[in-house]
């Protein structure tokens, strides 16, 4: 049966000598395990430069990683749910994923199995069922690059792995952290370069402060922006596996949100810039702290 490519990842410079189990746990969300990633390879679900090959083989830099769908791409199954589309031609589109919506994977909900009832069939001759062209964690929301032609899967596909998207995240952050910088602790033992500018404080309960803030990654490590805030001593709100004790809000989902995507359209060259709102748990949280806070220190200003 056809096997179809679902995602692509060029080993880079950096990577080292590992084994491809080990690169494809660390480029594909769809294997959030080495495990996953080891049984994935048994499964014939990866290729290195075309070719399925054991889990155990080294890579070398500049080799291709393929995740495959182990179907034929008319039987892949599709889920049936509503998607903010914020941009669409017959080549591509720029959709929001919603917090908690894995991008793709073997699950039956995805984003990437929404996509056929959210998007326009493309007309042009190599048209292929929508795939997404790069990584979002399930916990972010945000805006991410779709493709519906395999022209467009390539071309965008390469320039994310070449580093030509711009990238921009709004995050609310545990504490108070003032002015901008750059942090560039490695992330599973890789180099990572995150650019950070504070935005807005606002009062909280528990912390005494939170921070809104803007990132801008300039490598694509998992979980590199969480794993950044956290190591300068704020991490993103919501965060269980990288957050305070005591200091998580549970039940409401990561405040990580990618709100700017930017790059050069693969086919037309037409500059694309493309951006969102915050979502609006942001400000209901920022205000909801905010009264609790004062709430809490009316006493104190009183007896002043």
């Amino acid at each position: 049966m056809e096997q179809v490519v679902a995602e692509s990842h060029v080993v880079p410079l950096d990577a080292g000598r590992q084994r491809l189990d080990v690169i494809a746990h660390r480029a594909f969300e769809a294997y959030p395990t080495k495990s996953s990633a080891k049984k994935a390879c048994k499964r014939g679900e990866i290729a290195l430069d075309g070719q399925v090959t054991e889990g155990s083989r080294f890579v070398e830099v500049g080799q291709r990683v393929d995740r495959l769908y182990p179907e034929a791409e008319s039987a892949i199954s599709f889920y049936e749910r509503e998607i903010e589309v914020l941009f669409e031609d017959e080549y591509l589109a720029i959709v929001f994923k919603p917090p908690g919506l894995r991008v793709n994977g073997n699950q039956a909900k995805t984003l990437e199995r929404a996509l056929p009832f959210n998007l326009r069939t493309s007309q042009q001759p190599d048209a292929i069922v929508p795939r997404v062209c790069h990584r979002l964690d399930a916990k972010t929301s945000g805006l991410v690059a779709v493709a519906k032609t395999r022209r467009a899967l390539g071309g965008v596909s390469q320039a994310f792995m070449d580093r030509r998207v711009d990238k921009r995240y709004r995050a609310l952050l545990v504490g108070r952290i003032d002015g901008e910088g750059i942090e560039t602790a490695d992330v599973d033992e890789r180099t990572a370069h995150t650019t950070w500018r504070a935005v807005r404080h606002s009062r909280a309960l528990k912390g005494d402060w939170m921070t809104t803030v803007d990132l801008i990654p300039r490598t694509g490590r998992r979980h590199q922006l969480r794993v950044h805030m956290a190591g300068l001593g704020h991490p993103v709100l919501g965060d269980l596996p990288y957050g305070l004790e005591g200091l998580i809000l549970f039940g409401k989902g990561l405040f990580l949100c990618a709100v700017r995507l930017a790059f050069a359209h693969p086919i037309t060259g037409e500059a694309l810039a493309i951006e969102a709102s915050e979502p609006a748990k942001f400000e209901i949280v920022r205000a909801r702290e905010a009264r609790r806070w004062l709430k809490y220190h009316e006493p104190d200003a009183g007896s002043q």
